[in-house]
């Protein structure tokens, strides 16, 4: 019989695998974020001519251009990587939080019910559609959940790139094969890219979970059943407590434990599969890349799920008992 950690780990699975579908399909957005950063997208200049104090003229210097210029494109590249990555990261929530919506409600219920007492899929289905309005108590808290998710999700996948991109090569100047003291590397690249992936990890989520608070409250609340409507929970808890409705206590401490260990071993898990399998499988077969991107991104959602499920249980407990 089905139980909590079997869903999580179908939403998990879903919207990791959504996020890279939707990150190889925004090549256009891409182009208008490079022009809006200046990343190589405006025609070449002439070197221009450089008229100093004495009045003679210097043509400039191609090295001198060249140094003057990389670190600002550099930096330029880590943003517009990142703001496609927002974008989509943002549609695969708003989609996977769509189609799975009645399986994140039942999980919700699942892991709310209180006494000791467990209940099964079926019987939490029951549950939910015995109220009044039937099978469209499946679909409860559904606009708050992706037009929350949309922004939070986009934020931790933006700023997780951004800090990939900015964190891996200083680490390797500092401690790997790319020293600036041309000293041997005190750690080996492959551990260094782990920790990379860690902090970023870690960076990422420390910032969206504090976003994901309000709309995971309300929509908890309307999935139990605590209330009719997205206008009258929001009337009603801004009543009851004002902001600190919405911001539970221990509700953000919990959303963090919950998810930075799961984006760790999420991306990690990725990682790995996307440098042995996906790859190297892809050198033969470059057009079903997107296929195997789909079935990575799905197994390491899982496993990240299945792992992190007990903190998603005293999340579910902790923002849903005021």
């Amino acid at each position: 019989m089905s139980n909590p950690i079997t869903l999580s780990r179908m939403k998990a699975a879903l919207l990791l695998s959504l996020f890279l579908l939707c990150s190889r399909t925004v090549p256009a957005s891409a182009r208008l974020f490079s022009i809006a950063n200046g990343n190589g997208i405006h025609p070449a200049k002439p070197n221009v001519l450089h008229i100093p104090r004495g009045g003679r003229t210097s043509k400039a210097s191609p090295t001198a251009s060249t140094t003057t210029t990389s670190a600002p494109k550099k930096s330029s590249s880590a943003v517009t990587e990142g703001l496609k990555n927002t974008l989509a990261s943002g549609l695969a929530a708003a989609c996977s939080k769509t189609m799975l919506a009645p399986f994140d409600t039942i999980k919700t219920v699942q892991q709310h019910v209180a006494g000791g007492k467990s209940l099964g899929l079926l019987e939490a289905g029951r549950q939910i559609t015995s109220r009044p309005g039937g099978v469209s108590n499946l679909y409860a808290g559904l606009g708050v959940s992706a037009l929350g998710s949309m922004p939070s999700v986009g934020l931790y996948f933006g700023v997780y790139s951004y800090c990939k991109r900015m964190i891996g090569p200083r680490l390797k100047g500092c401690l790997g094969s790319e020293r600036v003291d041309k000293k041997d590397a005190f750690c080996s690249d492959g551990k260094l890219h782990t920790l990379t992936i860690i902090c970023s990890a870690a960076i990422g989520n420390t910032i969206a979970s504090c976003s994901r608070v309000p709309y995971e409250v309300v929509k908890q609340s309307l999935q139990t059943g605590k209330y009719p409507s997205t206008f009258q929970a929001l009337s009603s808890m801004w009543k009851q407590g004002g902001m600190r409705s919405f911001f539970p206590l221990g509700g953000v401490s919990i959303q963090m434990v919950r998810d930075i260990p799961y984006a760790i071993c999420t991306l990690l898990t990725y990682e790995y599969i996307k440098d042995n399998w996906v790859l190297k499988k892809s050198v033969d077969d470059p057009n079903n890349r997107w296929l195997r991107d789909m079935v990575a991104g799905g197994t390491a959602g899982g496993i990240g799920s299945y792992l992190t499920n007990p903190f998603d249980v005293i999340k579910t407990r902790l923002q849903t008992s005021g």
